[in-house]
């Protein structure tokens, strides 16, 4: 990969129905060349699949992120019988057995539950969690609604979130206009996440969560500007925490183990930060997690 591979993949991630005139504009290259890319990242593995779900506002769930090293002896059976958690969405294992369990928790009550339990089955030693802050998905009010018609639109393209609008109104027997009208609003609403199957590690480049600290009274405006300012291209998704507002976890990729020192000795000089800790991604994995089930509000609603 390169760092338009990255911005492509940043883009899918958060956006998979995307379409390639607009993925072409937004990292400067033609519609031709962007559409070659993403087919080579789907032939190389580093993307599996574009995929459809309700987002966390849909089912008024919390993002929790709990991590760690892990004491067992073996992270893949780990990876597998964190399966039987029906609130998980992602795992990722870095090097030395440190993990990175996912999950989106309905019930905030069950937050404690789930961060013991996953701890548990995942030996991890002395673990930390953090409420993942999105106020795009955290709050919700009234106008949040989801009616049938939007979980029959999001089923047709939960294995396929690229379909054509006209092939999915053909199947659900209405007018394309309509399909159109209700997937922009679920978009409008951060209602629904069109995504991507991401796995970087396929591609052999190093991609790293950097750990970040902010030091104490540090300017929030200088914290966010140093790392635009490092990451540029190379930012995949940033994590920070509403429980934890001091801690920070960067998604990036990096072509070599040199430029990744690099980039953390850049960041270390910018000092707003009280330590600056890379792990490097070995392996992920996804889950279905609530993203089988239907979102609390259908019932609720009518077309």
């Amino acid at each position: 990969m390169d760092e338009t591979d990255v911005a492509l993949c940043r883009l899918l991630i958060f956006n998979s129905r995307m379409p390639y005139s607009e993925l072409a504009k937004a990292v400067g290259i033609s519609v031709q060349s962007a559409h070659r890319r993403v087919q080579d990242l789907i032939a190389s593995g580093v993307i599996f699949g574009f995929n459809a779900a309700f987002s966390a506002r849909a089912y008024r769930s919390t993002w929790v992120l709990v991590h760690g090293r892990s004491e067992a002896a073996s992270v893949n059976r780990v990876l597998e019988s964190l399966n039987g958690e029906k609130e998980m969405d992602m795992a990722m294992v870095a090097s030395g057995k440190y993990l990175y369990i996912g999950g989106a928790v309905v019930d905030p009550g069950r937050i404690n539950r789930f961060t013991s339990s996953v701890a548990k089955t995942a030996k991890l030693v002395r673990p930390t969690v953090g409420i993942v802050y999105n106020p795009g998905l955290m709050d919700v009010d009234d106008t949040a609604l989801i009616y049938p018609m939007d979980v029959k639109i999001v089923e047709a393209l939960r294995g396929d979130s690229r379909r054509p609008v006209t092939e999915v109104a053909k199947e659900l027997g209405v007018a394309p206009r309509t399909v159109n009208r209700h997937i922009e609003r679920l978009l409008k609403g951060n209602l629904v996440h069109f995504a991507i199957g991401w796995y970087p590690q396929q591609s052999g480049d190093v991609v790293s969560a950097i750990h970040l600290r902010v030091r104490a009274g540090a300017d929030r405006e200088k914290v966010a500007a140093a790392l635009v300012r490092r990451l540029s291209m190379r930012e995949i998704i940033t994590y920070s925490f509403s429980d934890r507002p001091d801690a920070i976890i960067c998604m990036t990729w990096s072509p070599s183990i040199r430029a990744l020192n690099e980039l953390v000795a850049g960041l270390e000089e910018d000092r707003v930060y009280e330590e600056v800790v890379p792990n490097i991604i070995m392996d992920a994995r996804y889950y279905e997690g609530i993203k089988g089930t239907t979102p609390p509000l259908a019932h609720r609603a009518s077309v």
